[in-house]
């Protein structure tokens, strides 16, 4: 017998088990099915205001580029005017290297340079500082007329 109430109390405690535990699970379920619904409802509101964030970044660097695009354009368009008219203009314009006033000093001082002819076309090498030769062309005496043509 006792054998027999021991196994009228194990199958009486599987049943009152089974029963709790489908009660317990029903009421988890119901539970999680509530949270899984709420984190759903959250993750659509997160995923569509990060949606917006992207739209916007896109459209302002949209914007960004456009307006980058224009001032490109532009300059293109300034920089093609700037050389039909450097093309088509008959004016010869003189960029000096000088400045006007250093340019004006080179010009008189060259003017004044040509007349002296002896400056201008030596006849022979001058001599050396030594005011001999140096020896470095032994042998061959260099003709050098006595008279001098700066002088005449």
């Amino acid at each position: 017998m006792e054998i027999g109430t021991l196994a009228i109390g194990i199958i009486i405690g599987l049943v009152i088990g089974g029963a709790l535990g489908a009660v317990l699970f029903k009421s988890l379920s119901a539970s999680s099915e509530k949270k899984l619904g709420h984190n759903e409802q959250e993750l659509k509101a997160l995923l569509a205001l990060q949606a917006r964030q992207h739209l916007d970044l896109s459209r302002n660097a949209l914007n960004e580029i456009q307006s980058k695009t224009a001032e490109l354009a532009r300059q293109l368009n300034d920089y093609e005017e700037s050389l039909t008219q450097a093309t088509t203009s008959n004016e010869d314009t003189k960029d000096t290297f000088f400045g006007e006033h250093a340019s004006l000093f080179l010009r008189n001082n060259l003017q004044s340079n040509k007349h002296d002819i002896a400056l201008a076309q030596p006849d022979a090498q001058p001599r050396d500082f030594a005011n001999s030769g140096s020896g470095v062309f032994v042998g061959v005496e260099a003709e050098v007329e006595k008279e001098n043509k700066s002088q005449a």
